[in-house]
């Protein structure tokens, strides 16, 4: 006959299942467990390498110009992974339809090729009053190789989240790869560009906690977003740069501190933007690389004699605390 005295022996048993369905759960998350399936992994020879196109800013008449420019970089790059860092679309599109069919048209050289790709929004992409971030994002999402997320909805910006890279085994998280929502306009008094909110830099800093105490080591990572940081301008400055400056940075006049939450986690090896077309140089900023790809639209602005083109990251599994990374340009293929 069972007494009540073996109801403590019960209650042990049931809380270290939970315990053990809770830590099975964290891991899930971090990209420890054996049987996660990882979307993004390093190839057999060690190598994983991104593409950056940034301010396509078209209508829904695409710049033929453009698709061919994207074409011709993935077919001569071969990537991994695809990153579209913003003002991917702009006013010119006036209905629901202008905007899908701005989206089909960056979307298609991807998928076309089966590449995984993901996107933030820039300034100019929420100039259009047909949709919002909100239905863009799932447009964008509902393509089969886009690998873009919501991110959560309790901090600031539509799309914040963050892409592991596994090893070319694919057993466990090397790289980690962040996506920002760095806004559109700053309201009210301020005025100029929006700024990354410290929602966003929490979440950050408690990503990049979780990730090394999963791992038992800090996951290098790199960070997209489309408008640059106050410390560009600072870096530029100091004159530790490779690239073009052709062009102020249009920086948010404030500076809400991301950059000093990058230098306190360690984890950040460079930050790479778009926003100011004309700008492709790369500043080594306190160890940290920031910077620019310049615009691959032939839609919209750029400056004569300065060709289209793509930024190019190449990742070593032997060492992924370094990167090295260049510029394709439409110069370089021979066009007709």
């Amino acid at each position: 006959m069972k007494t009540y005295l073996e109801f403590p022996k019960l209650f042990k048993i049931l809380t270290a299942a939970l315990v053990l369905i809770s830590i099975t759960t964290v891991m899930v998350c971090a990209g420890l467990n054996e049987g996660v399936k990882y979307n993004l992994q390093f190839k057999k020879d060690g190598t994983f390498k991104i593409v950056q196109f940034t301010d396509v800013q078209d209508g829904p008449d695409i710049d033929q110009r453009t698709l061919r420019l994207m074409n011709k970089v993935l077919d001569f790059e071969k990537p991994d992974l695809v990153v579209l860092t913003g003002d991917m679309l702009d006013g010119r599109c006036k209905s629901v339809k202008d905007i899908k069919k701005a989206i089909d048209n960056v979307a298609q050289p991807m998928e076309k090729r089966k590449i995984s790709w993901a996107v933030v929004f820039g300034n100019h992409d929420s100039e259009q009053k047909a949709m919002t971030k909100e239905e863009m994002l799932k447009a964008y999402m509902s393509y089969p190789h886009d690998l873009s997320r919501r991110g959560p909805e309790n901090i600031d910006g539509v799309g914040n989240y963050n892409l592991l890279i596994a090893d070319s085994k694919g057993k466990k998280p090397v790289f980690n790869i962040y996506m920002l929502d760095s806004g559109t306009y700053a309201t009210g008094r301020v005025g100029g560009y929006d700024w990354i909110k410290q929602s966003q830099i929490n979440w950050y800093r408690e990503n990049s906690t979780s990730l090394k105490k999963a791992n038992g080591k800090v996951v290098p990572a790199l960070m997209f977003f489309h408008i640059p940081l106050p410390e560009f301008k600072t870096a530029w400055s100091k004159g530790d740069t490779t690239g073009a400056r052709n062009k102020a940075e249009c920086s948010p006049i404030i500076n809400s501190g991301l950059f000093a939450s990058v230098m306190e986690m360690g984890d950040v090896e460079g930050i790479f933007v778009g926003h100011d077309h004309t700008n492709d140089y790369v500043a080594n900023y306190f160890g940290v690389k920031l910077g620019y790809s310049r615009n691959v639209g032939y839609g919209t602005y750029g400056k004569k004699g300065f060709s289209r083109g793509a930024r190019v990251f190449l990742l070593h599994e032997s060492d992924t605390s370094c990167f090295e990374t260049w510029m394709r340009l439409d110069s370089d293929f021979n066009n007709p």
